[in-house]
């Protein structure tokens, strides 16, 4: 399975709430008895991999352990974080497509 992040948020509501269900959504992403095999970034997503993020340490972590992380290179552009992304690799729309439709289950929080 992979999971699919497009917001820095987890949810509808009060955006404090949701970075805060977001973060702790990750770090028990590291406690599960069977990891994604990728996960992937797009739109504000992305955020989430920048030097500045408070789930950076996490992600690299996750990443240590083997998950693959790909993030959407024409969203980094656009939020103008591509010196601040310091976890996965960039790829492009084609990429994150091919991995979600070759997945047999995508998480969305």
């Amino acid at each position: 399975f992979i999971i699919a992040f497009s917001s820095d948020k987890m949810g509808d509501g009060d955006d404090e709430l949701g970075r805060l269900l977001m973060a702790n959504f990750i770090k028990a992403i590291r406690d599960l008895d069977i990891l994604p095999d990728k996960m992937v970034f797009y739109n504000k997503g992305v955020s989430l991999g920048s030097s500045e993020s408070p789930v950076i340490e996490h992600l690299k972590e996750i990443e240590k352990m083997g998950v693959g992380l790909f993030l959407c290179a024409t969203c980094v552009k656009h939020y103008s974080l591509e010196e601040k992304i310091t976890i996965g690799s960039l790829s492009n729309m084609f990429e994150i497509t091919q991995l979600m439709a070759s997945a047999s289950n995508i998480i969305k929080p």
